[in-house]
């Protein structure tokens, strides 16, 4: 059990299309957006714009059938028609996904970041390779077509990607990168607001196969498995050996996976456990700490010198996290505008 809190990170290739299958729906020369019951022509239409980057409706049709083949599959027309809040969810979703694609862009036109010869020398190596993949041109089209995608779409798409990797090694990664402090400023930030810090857990329900609690109620184990907590913290106290009574009493797997402790920053922890870590002076063991996941000892590892021994890793989680952060930043706060058909969608609408 990991007493981390669940965090949607967005990463480098956030959004790897699945090329060929995704869908399932064919393409057509009929129109494939159809507003109250009216065909509306497609050709050239841009269904939103994120911070001045422009999204068509071919690669926004991909997506929203992406996103209704992989999440609301078998759902039938009158159960969407009984609950909206599906096509809303959609929506949204489509929405996130498009913009996900598309935040190497928005950056690249903010920071003024080409694409390499190189680049685009492996877009086309891509491109050649799916072709080679299948028997006959024809097969690689008919693929397409199954998938409801061009040959066009699938390099807009896979370029959008290219340009994102670039965007991330540009301003996050290389040398003197302007989105990421420098060491000496992550080192000064990582010893203020991180703690490293191993733990004890004990379960609420610690003992609900003991023979001694078959009908004990959930308040009777709490007190016991509280009493029990107090017991191996008299002893963590006295001198015992933290670790050995963490792997031989505690019920996180998470310290056996990391024997160094956790290692973050605020708003990763549940509350209660951080507010506790960083409380603490290092070396000290905290009191009885109650979370949503049981009972927890606390004691607070040194780690300035771990932070040295360890200066790629932990560095590069670092980088990680502020990037994720700023990317959630980023399409969160993203200015969009839509076109005059999106407040008009209704599901059957895209095709």
């Amino acid at each position: 059990m990991s007493i981390k809190k669940l965090i949607a990170l967005v990463t480098a290739l956030a959004v790897v299309v699945a090329a060929f299958g995704a869908c399932g729906k064919t393409t057509s020369d009929e129109s494939l957006l159809n507003i109250d019951g009216e065909f509306i022509d497609t050709d050239g239409l841009i269904m939103l714009t994120a911070n001045g980057i422009e999204v068509p409706f071919d690669e926004y049709r991909y997506m929203y059938n992406y996103v209704e083949a992989s999440y609301f599959a078998g759902i039938d027309d009158a159960t969407w028609e009984s609950n909206p809040e599906y096509f809303e969810s959609l929506l949204d979703y489509t929405e996130y996904l498009t913009l996900d694609n598309c935040w190497g862009d928005m950056l690249a036109k903010e920071y003024g970041i080409e694409l390499t010869e190189q680049d685009y020398a492996d877009i086309d190596a891509y491109m050649e390779e799916q072709r080679n993949s299948f028997e006959s041109p024809e097969a690689f089209e008919q693929a397409l077509a199954d998938s409801s995608i061009t040959e066009d779409l699938l390099k807009r798409i896979v370029t959008r990607q290219f340009m994102s990797n670039r965007v991330y090694e540009e301003l996050f990664q290389k040398e003197g990168a302007p989105l990421i402090p420098s060491d000496d400023e992550i080192k000064a930030d990582l010893s203020e607001n991180w703690r490293r810090v191993y733990h004890i857990l004990i379960l609420f329900d610690h003992f609900s196969n003991s023979a001694d609690y078959e009908d004990a109620t959930e308040d009777e184990l709490k007190a016991a498995a509280l009493e029990y907590a107090e017991e191996l913290l008299e002893r963590a106290k006295n001198g015992e050996d933290f670790y050995q009574l963490s792997q031989d009493y505690g019920e996180d797997p998470g310290m056996t996976a990391n024997t160094e402790g956790y290692f973050f920053t605020y708003d990763e922890m549940v509350e209660p456990f951080e507010e506790a870590s960083f409380e603490l002076g290092v070396g000290e063991i905290s009191d009885i700490v109650e979370t949503s996941y049981g009972y927890h000892i606390i004691l607070r590892l040194e780690q300035d010198d771990y932070v040295e021994e360890n200066w790629d890793a932990v560095r590069g989680e670092y980088v990680n996290k502020k990037f994720n952060e700023y990317i959630d930043n980023l399409l969160d706060t993203a200015d969009i505008e839509y076109c005059e058909y999106y407040d008009k969608l209704a599901h059957g609408s895209i095709r």
